[in-house]
């Protein structure tokens, strides 16, 4: 048993390697693979699909989508792939790079196109909250960059999974037609652990800390910008 247990985290680092860059949850969270059946079912909608409200809203934030950035070492920092001259916090807050969990950001995009939808787009226009309270064109700004953030991420991972099909007959019609069954499994790692690592990690409220000294200001030969990258 030990010897397969080992076998098996050996396994987890060489596939890890292959398949994504490094990253500080590597080492401290677990992946878990389990195979889980995709509920792709297209007419009954679960709390993700359905239209906008407090109880969506409630489903979606349990996800971690508005999660704030954690806390990348300094130790960690070059081999996460951080540049020196990033965005650091002062030492006398514990340091490090300010970062975020780009599984989650993807979730946030997916969050933002969902409440941009047509049927959901004036409920939280009347809301005013982020990113809503914006002038519409950095709404729309926001809304593409979410949508190609996730285009690229689908095209850098291609399920190669296949989609087979099913049989169904409504009582209205003479014979049974075909219908793609999107109720397949997947190998997953265990999201709900990376989560509660973000949730964990989270830096503290801005409104809880003194901005001017929280972050380290750039010093000399360090980047800045001229415009918003």
């Amino acid at each position: 048993m030990w010897e397969k247990r080992v076998l098996l985290e050996a396994t987890d680092e060489v596939c890890l390697e292959h398949t994504s860059k490094y990253s500080l949850l590597v080492k401290e969270v677990e992946p878990k693979w389990h195979d889980v059946r995709f509920n792709g079912t297209f007419l009954h909608e679960n709390v993700y699909r359905q239209s906008a409200g407090p109880e969506v809203d409630a489903a979606w934030e349990a996800l971690g989508v508005d999660y704030r950035p954690i806390v990348v070492p300094l130790e960690e920092a070059e081999k996460t792939g951080l540049r020196r001259d990033q965005v650091r916090v002062e030492d006398i807050h514990g340091g490090g790079f300010v970062a975020n969990v780009e599984g989650l950001h993807h979730l946030h995009c997916l969050n933002i196109l969902r409440k941009s939808l047509r049927w959901n787009y004036e409920y939280y226009l009347t809301e005013k909250k982020p990113p809503f309270s914006n002038s519409e064109d950095i709404v729309r700004i926001h809304v593409t960059h979410c949508l190609d953030i996730l285009r690229q991420q689908l095209m850098c991972v291609p399920d190669i999974g296949v989609l087979g099909q099913v049989w169904y007959k409504l009582e209205s019609m003479p014979q049974p037609m075909p219908f793609v069954d999107f109720n397949t499994e997947h190998r997953c790692r265990d999201f709900e652990g990376v989560r509660a690592w973000a949730e964990r990690h989270q830096l503290p409220d801005e409104r809880e800390v003194d901005l001017e000294h929280f972050y380290r200001m750039p010093g000399p030969g360090d980047t800045i910008y001229s415009a918003i990258p």
